[in-house]
Parts: C-alpha cells; structure tokens; sequence
C-alpha cells in the first residue's frame, strides 16, 4: 500500500494565530458558499503565489493539489493557472513514477488531478486494466482494515477517473455506515477541515444522501476555519477548504468526462460583490 499523505497539510490547529473559533449552539445557517464574494482578490493573489512557488520548486504533486482546488473555485479563471505543458509533464511524472512503483494511491490521486486539470488529455493517462485493477484492490484494503476515510477518499477518486463503473465499488450498507461514523467522528472532534473533506466525499459517492450529513449544525465551523487559513495565511489550505465549500453548498455535483461539474445556486450568484474590509495582521 502506498505512502498517504495527511489530508490537513501544514500546521496543526494548535500552531494557529486564532484558536477554536467555532461556536455552539449557532442559529443552523443556510448552506451558501459564493466565491466571487466570499473570496477576495487578496486571496486569490495568495492561493496564485503559493501555487507559483510549488511550481518553482517542481513540486508538482502540491501544485496539482492547489491548481486543482482553484480550477474547481473558479474554472472560468484557469487561463490564469498557466497549465502548460510543462505542468502537464511535472504531474505526469509523478503518475508515471507511481505506476511503476505500483503505488496505486498516488497514481489515482494525480491521475484524477490530470482528469480535472487537462480533461481534453484524459486518453493519454492510461486508464488500463491493470491501473483499474490496482486502484481497486487499494479500496479493497481499505474496506477490509475498515479504515473509512481512506475507503472515501480511494472511492471517490475511482468514481471521477471510472464514473461508468460506480456499480462495481460495492458502495454497500455496510460502507456507507462506516463512513457516515468517520464524519461523525471529525464532528464530535471538531476537526472541520476533515469533516469537510469526508463530507465532499459522501457528496461525490452518495449525492442522493446528503440531507443525512446535517451540515447545516456545522457550516459556520467549517467557515471559521477557512478564515483561520486565511489570517495565517496558510493559502494552500485556505484553497483546499473553500474549494470543499463550494462542493457542499452546490446544488448539483455530477462526475463528467471533465471531472466534475457543480451547478450552484442562482440566488447565490444574484448579490453585487463588495470590497472586503482591510485586515491588519499583528
């Protein structure tokens, strides 16, 4: 089984500047989540820097996370990404280095990077039988050691690279419940980057289900918690978070041949966008 790398990158909630700043006992909000508004041009410079510097370097698995989440944030922007050839080629370094070491949670997770990235390039990925036999059996692992996030996270990146094949997943009783308790874990916890993160993932897997994740109780956290990213500018966290929030206020989400596709709300998109307030950080 392949090295996983930790859904929450960088400091932990005890490093932050803010600390705990949900609240209890909240009036339950409407589930809205408009990044023209809610996303100022400050923020987008800060996710385009940190992206920058991951391409400088040739980190190419953070900067396929981070081009991924803004491509998802606002895809009518992604001129702005310079997804060139050389980005496609760092990235498909890294899916061809874990084919070979048969490392099949990395190659699905760049592989379906790429999907999102470059959806005109989907048939030079090499989605084989064997590829699809690999990625299987790592679910199959994570089913049988019951480790739920894991199981979500593998499951979901099979449903974007093989929508067709979902039946084939065994997204049984057994498993729904098993992921349903991971978020309930992260709830009771209040780790609202991973709760987000399982939540999206049920999103993907069982769209039909989501009035069972009772977001409503936890929508002010998880946006208190893309605030702490952004005062500590921590923007690659910052992007992975609203990205999640987007996907859990849409009203729609379908897995297409360009990845994933998000309808959201008209009245979402109906207010002007306002100047965020100058913040000062001290």
């Amino acid at each position: 089984m392949g090295i996983r790398k930790h859904f929450e990158k960088k400091p932990t909630d005890e490093d932050l500047k803010l600390q705990d700043l949900s609240l209890e006992q909240r009036e339950s909000p409407e589930l809205k989540f408009d990044p023209e508004t809610e996303i100022s041009d400050t923020d987008w410079q800060g996710m385009k820097t940190e992206l920058e510097s991951y391409r400088q370097n040739n980190n190419w698995w953070d900067f396929a996370d981070v081009a991924r989440n803004l491509k998802i944030l606002f895809p009518e922007r992604i001129a702005e990404l310079d997804l060139n050839d050389l980005a496609w080629q760092g990235i498909e370094s890294g899916l061809k280095g874990a084919r070979y070491d048969g490392n099949w949670w990395n190659f699905a997770d760049q592989a379906m990077s790429l999907k999102i990235l470059f959806p005109n390039r989907v048939e030079e990925l090499d989605l084989n039988d064997l590829a699809w036999q690999g990625m299987k059996e790592e679910l199959e692992d994570d089913r049988r050691d019951k480790s739920w996030a894991f199981f979500a996270e593998a499951a979901m990146r099979l449903k974007v690279l093989f929508p067709e094949r979902t039946a084939e997943f065994d997204l049984n009783d057994l498993a729904w419940q098993g992921m349903k308790d991971m978020l309930e874990r992260y709830r009771q916890t209040k780790n609202w980057h991973d709760f987000a993160g399982q939540a999206v993932r049920l999103e993907i897997l069982f769209p039909d289900r989501t009035a069972e994740f009772n977001l409503d109780s936890t929508w002010q956290s998880m946006k208190d918690k893309l605030e702490s990213y952004r005062q500590n500018n921590y923007w690659g966290n910052f992007a992975n978070q609203a990205m999640k929030l987007k996907i859990l206020a849409a009203d729609e989400v379908k897995v297409t041949d360009q990845g994933l596709e998000l309808t959201m709300k008209k009245e979402d998109f109906k207010s002007e966008k306002k100047p965020r307030p100058e913040r000062r950080n001290f």
